[in-house]
């Protein structure tokens, strides 16, 4: 699944695994650096979503301060 298909839940649910497997540090140094990887774009996707959202709420406040 390409993570623009994802919501904001599954994309964190899914940086959540991956930490989760990064802190048990039983893996391969290979593979600790392709999670690290798919982590940060997870990571950096959450953070657009969220700025999205928050633009969103702004706009809703201001649309409601000009009644």
């Amino acid at each position: 699944m390409a993570k623009k298909e994802l919501s904001f839940e599954q994309a964190k649910e899914k940086l959540d695994g991956i930490v989760e497997k990064l802190a048990s540090g039983n893996l391969p140094i290979d593979q600790m650096v392709k999670l690290y990887e798919e982590g940060a774009e997870l990571s950096q996707y959450c953070l657009s979503l969220l700025g999205a959202y928050e633009a969103r709420l702004d706009q809703v406040d201001k649309s409601l301060m000009e009644e």
